[in-house]
């Protein structure tokens, strides 16, 4: 009677152990990737890149939404291009442009300080997990 008690424990731990590595691979499959692709960074170095990334995405957006402002009303843009200060007026479109990047980047800046910060968690909680699963490997 002694050893079936005994089976039937073995059996429910390599259940669990079954369970707990079926949890794993399922995480490591799907937002386990991007975390481990995050973890890879040091946090200033991945927060530096991503906003280097937005600065660059963002400088170009602007450039094409200048392009298009102009080549909407280019008549118009045309007959006042002589008679508007072309410093001044450079000057105001400069000035928006550090705004709408200073804007852009604050936001990437939390944006992407919360996704490290989220992946760092979920891999304490996966590194938990692994072990657990050693510490169920090694009972046996």
């Amino acid at each position: 009677m002694r050893k079936k008690h005994r089976r039937n424990d073995e059996k429910m731990i390599n259940e669990d152990r079954v369970i707990l590595m079926t949890r794993m691979q399922s995480y490591e499959n799907n937002t386990g990737k991007k975390s481990i692709a995050i973890a890879n960074y040091f946090r200033s170095d991945y927060l530096g890149f991503q906003m280097l990334k937005s600065v660059i995405y963002s400088t170009i957006a602007m450039i094409i939404l200048f392009v298009g402002y102009v080549l909407y009303d280019f008549e118009s843009f045309m007959k006042n291009i002589y008679q508007v200060d072309l410093l001044a007026y450079f000057k105001h479109i400069f000035i928006i442009y550090l705004v709408c990047i200073g804007v852009y980047a604050l936001l990437t800046y939390v944006i992407y300080a919360l996704r490290y910060t989220m992946a760092k968690k979920s891999l304490k909680n996966y590194y938990n997990n692994l072990k657990k699963l050693n510490a169920m490997y090694s009972q046996e």
